[in-house]
Parts: C-alpha cells; sequence; structure tokens
C-alpha cells in the first residue's frame, strides 16, 4: 500500500496547490500558516517547541498525523519519555497519530508498542543517532530530508518495520534555489533554465512531486 507523501507547505500557496494536484497530502509548522488548504500534518519548531500553541492549533485542524517535541538530544530519563508519552496523549485528542520523535539509543525501548515513532532523517540540520534496527516493529513517519536519504531509510526499514508516511520540502528548496528537478534517479537542472524564464520554479516542483511520487510507488 501506498505510504502517505506530505509536502510541508512553506508558505507559497502556488506549491501547494501543485503539491495537491499531484497527489500529495498538505502540512504546515504550527508556528506558521496554512493557508486555505486542509492540513493532514503539523510539525513542530524542535528548537523552540511551544506545546500549548502547537496542541490549540493541532486541535483547530484536527490533522491526520501531529508531532511531539523531540526526545532529548542530551541523555535518555524517564521523565522525558513520560513527557512525550503525556503529550502523545493530549494531541492524540485531536489526530489519528501523534509522533514521538527520540533521538538516542534506548529511547524508543521506551515507548510502548502503540506509539507511532517519528524518524528524523539525519542531515546537515542534524537528525537522529541511533541504529535504524531500533525502529523494529514500529510504525515510522519519515521526518525530513531528501528524497534519496529517505528512499534508503526506507528500503533498509521495509522488512522489519512499517512505515507509513514521510514529509518534506526538499524539492521545494531546488526548485526555487537552484531551477532543479528530481528524475527518479537525480537532480538535474531544467532545460530552459539559460532563457531566463519566469516562475520556472513552478514546473520544476511539479515534476519533482510526480517522479518522487512514482518513485514511492514503484518501491513501496
Amino acid at each position: 500500500m501506498m505510504l502517505d507523501l506530505i509536502y510541508c507547505a512553506g508558505g507559497n500557496p502556488r506549491l501547494s496547490q501543485i503539491a495537491h494536484e499531484e497527489g500529495w497530502l498538505l502540512g504546515f509548522r504550527s508556528d506558521k500558516t496554512m493557508g486555505t488548504f486542509a492540513a493532514s500534518f503539523v510539525d513542530i519548531d524542535y528548537k523552540q517547541p511551544d506545546f500549548e500553541r502547537h496542541l490549540a492549533v493541532v486541535a483547530r485542524h484536527q490533522p491526520k498525523y501531529a508531532v511531539v517535541p523531540d526526545l532529548s538530544e542530551a541523555g535518555v530519563t524517564m521523565e522525558d519519555i513520560d513527557r512525550a508519552i503525556s503529550q502523545a496523549g493530549e494531541l492524540a485528542q485531536y489526530c489519528e497519530v501523534p509522533l514521538i520523535v527520540p533521538k538516542l539509543s534506548g529511547q524508543i525501548d521506551m515507548l510502548p508498542r502503540s506509539i507511532a515513532v517519528g524518524y528524523s532523517v539525519p542531515s546537515r540540520y542534524g537528525g537522529a543517532s541511533y541504529p535504524l534496527w531500533e525502529l523494529a516493529g514500529r510504525r515510522v513517519h519519515l521526518l525530513g530530508g531528501s528524497p534519496k536519504k529517505q528512499f534508503q531509510v526506507y528500503l533498509h526499514l521495509a522488512g522489519i518495520a512499517e512505515v507509513m508516511s514521510a514529509d518534506g520540502n526538499y524539492a521545494q528548496k531546488q526548485a526555487v534555489r537552484y531551477a532543479e528537478y528530481w528524475t527518479g534517479k537525480k537532480w538535474i537542472e531544467h532545460e530552459d533554465v539559460k532563457q531566463g524564464r519566469e516562475n520556472l520554479y513552478l514546473e520544476c516542483f511539479r515534476r519533482s512531486c510526480r517522479n518522487i511520487r512514482a518513485y514511492w510507488q514503484q518501491i513501496a
């Protein structure tokens, strides 16, 4: 069964519309605005989380997925685990799947088996620092990262865990900054970039959305 693919909107309604037309679900971060589209995913600013505001936003939008503030990167404690489980319970009143985000080895084993896990795909901005085998038997959402890294993580987990969803806006960055799109194997520059066409990024983004989704359909 095809997993849920989610574009985390960056405040551009035209890109949100394209993602929606290409079969993607839409999400946003609770300290940002969603716009006019229905939200299926609500993320949180993991560096400066405001849980009360986050909870209010989730209650208003009632998405399928909502992220719990990340577990600690400083150490593994039962107090931190209890905090995240309690917050997941509060979010569960307004969403179908609250996601707890472990960062360190040992944290996952302390979570109830019923809890869905957000795996923070490693990137230059950070990410999870535990081996993928710790996710065995879990429902998993892939948080961020490039399509290539998400594909690699999925292929490692496919036989041991249920990867139910993935989010990101990497395709937006490549389209807006570099006029590049994902072919299914690599990022390439749009053939018309040297002609200086306006809004070329919109076509690049659409191609990426279509090709990324097609690749997921092929492997998942």
